[in-house]
C-alpha cells in the first residue's frame, strides 16, 4: 500500500519504520529538509520537504494513489487540515493525531465526521487504553479494544470451579452488552451456540462488550475478586489522567500522585472520583507515607522515563504486587523487565500498532488477529448501498463462524440486537 506519513518527528519516525517493516510504501513529508536528509538515512523511505496541509505537497507526494495518510506533526490543526485535505484530493483513509481532548469529545462536536477522516488518535489516550487493558483484565490471557476504547475484548481463560464450567451460554444468561465471539480448546476454534458447548475448565473465551457489562460478568470465568482495586497513578499529565478517566468508576479506586502544587489543585477540581496527592513520585520515604504497599497497582506515567523507572522499583520493592511504566526511549524496554517491572508501555509503540491495523484495503478498516489462535476482528464500513443496510441482523445470511461483536454509529458504540440494522 502506498502510505504517506506527515511529520517526521518521533513518532512519525516510529510509524513510518513500522509501516516499512510491513513492506508499505512510506512517503515522509515535513517541513525541515536538513532533518528529512538525516531521516533518509536510517528509513527505506521517499522524502519530500513541504507542509502535509498544502495541496501541491500532497499532490507531489501522490496522494490521489495513497491508500493511508497519517498526519502525525505536533500542531493539532496542521494534523487535522493535512488529513482533510488528504481525503478531499483522494485518498482513501486519513489519520490525523491530536493532544486536545477537544478534538476527541463527542458530546459536542464530532471533528472526524465534519473533515471526513476516518480517526482521529491520540497518543495518550491510546496509552491509557493500553495500561488500562492489564489493569482491567488481569486474569486475561490478552485483550483488544475497538471503537476508540468504548468495546473491550478480553480473552479469558476459565477458572476451574468457576460459576461458568459445565453451563450453556442459554444457562450462564449475559447481559444484552456482552457477546462471546469465539471459544478456543485444544487448539481448536468454536463458535458457541446458545445450548452447545459447555464450558470447561481452561477454555479460553473471548468476549466482547461494552467495559461496564464486561465488569458486571467477569467474575463468571475468572477468580472472583471482591474488593476495589487500588491503583495509584504516578504523574497527572496527559496519560495519567486519560487513564484515570478509562478507571473512572466501578470497582476502582484511582490515586493520583503529582509534584507540581498548582496542577495538583486544578487536578482535584477537575477528577473528584479521584485522591490526588502533592510530592515526589520517586522519594522512597514519600512512598513509604503513602502507603503505597496497600496499593494493588502502581502505574509510572510522568513526562520522565527515568522517573517513572524509578519509582516503580520503590514500589515494587515496597511490595506492590503490579507495576507499570510508560517509556519513551526504546532501549530501555530490555531495563525495565530486567528490574522486575511488570508491564512497560510505550506510547510510539501504541500508536504504531494501531495504524499497522489500520493499513489495510476495501471496506476493512482494522484487522487485529486474536493471539494463540486462526482467529481474527474485522473493523469494516458498511456501504451506504450494502445489502446488510436493508434487513435486521437476525434475518443476515451469516457464515456460523462469523459474530457481530459490535456496531459504531456516529462515534458511539454498542453490541448490538437482533432488531438492530
Amino acid at each position: 500500500m502506498n502510505i504517506i506519513v506527515v511529520g517526521a518527528g518521533t513518532v512519525g519516525q516510529s510509524v513510518a519504520q513500522t509501516l516499512v517493516d510491513e513492506r508499505h510504501n512510506v512517503t515522509l513529508i515535513d517541513i525541515d529538509e536538513s532533518h528529512l536528509g538525516k531521516v533518509e538515512e536510517q528509513l527505506d523511505v521517499q522524502t519530500i520537504a513541504g507542509s502535509g496541509a498544502s495541496a501541491p505537497v500532497l499532490f507531489q507526494a501522490g496522494i490521489s494513489e495513497a491508500g493511508l495518510v497519517i498526519a502525525a506533526t505536533n500542531d493539532d490543526e496542521v494534523n487535522l487540515i493535512a488529513a482533510s485535505v488528504a481525503k478531499a484530493m483522494g485518498a482513501r483513509k486519513a489519520v490525523a493525531r491530536v493532544h486536545a481532548s477537544v478534538y476527541r469529545d463527542l458530546s459536542t462536536f464530532d471533528y472526524g465526521r465534519h473533515f471526513r477522516i476516518e480517526r482521529i488518535m491520540s497518543l495518550e489516550e491510546l496509552t491509557a487504553f493500553e495500561l488500562a487493558k492489564f489493569i482491567r483484565n488481569p486474569g486475561s490471557v490478552a485483550v483488544e479494544t475497538l471503537a476508540r476504547g468504548q468495546v473491550e475484548m478480553p480473552l479469558l481463560r476459565v477458572a476451574d470451579g468457576g460459576p461458568a464450567v459445565g453451563k450453556t451460554l442459554r444457562q450462564l444468561q449475559l447481559p444484552r452488552g456482552v457477546r462471546v465471539g469465539a471459544l478456543l480448546r485444544g487448539g481448536r476454534f468454536i463458535v458457541p451456540s446458545a445450548d452447545h458447548p459447555t464450558f470447561e475448565a481452561g477454555d479460553i473465551v473471548a468476549l466482547a462488550g461494552m467495559r461496564k457489562d464486561l465488569d458486571e460478568i467477569r467474575d463468571l470465568f475468572v477468580e472472583h475478586e471482591t474488593a476495589r482495586v487500588r491503583v495509584v497513578i504516578a504523574g497527572g499529565g496527559r496519560v495519567g489522567t486519560e487513564l484515570a478517566n478509562v478507571l473512572r468508576g466501578g470497582r476502582y479506586a484511582v490515586r493520583i500522585i503529582e509534584r507540581d502544587r498548582e496542577l495538583c489543585e486544578a487536578l482535584a477540581a477537575s477528577y473528584p472520583y479521584a485522591t490526588v496527592v502533592c510530592g515526589d513520585m520517586t522519594s522512597r520515604a514519600f512512598l513509604e507515607e503513602e502507603r503505597i504497599a496497600q496499593a494493588d497497582v502502581f502505574v509510572a506515567a510522568t513526562g520522565e522515563d527515568e522517573d517513572n523507572i524509578m519509582s516503580a522499583v520503590e514500589a515494587k520493592e515496597l511490595g506492590v504486587p503490579k507495576t507499570m511504566v510508560v517509556i519513551r526511549r526504546p532501549d530501555y524496554a530490555n531495563v525495565v523487565s530486567k528490574l522486575g517491572i511488570d508491564v512497560a508501555v510505550s506510547p510510539r509503540a501504541a500508536m504504531a500498532a494501531e495504524v499497522s491495523s489500520l493499513a489495510t484495503s476495501g471496506v476493512v478498516n482494522r484487522v487485529i488477529p486474536l493471539p494463540g489462535s486462526d482467529v481474527v476482528v474485522l473493523e469494516m464500513t458498511v456501504q451506504p448501498d450494502a445489502p446488510v443496510t436493508r434487513v435486521p441482523l437476525a434475518k443476515l445470511p451469516l457464515p456460523d463462524d462469523l459474530v457481530l461483536v459490535a456496531l459504531t454509529r456516529e462515534g458511539f458504540a454498542k453490541v448490538p440486537g437482533a432488531s438492530d440494522k
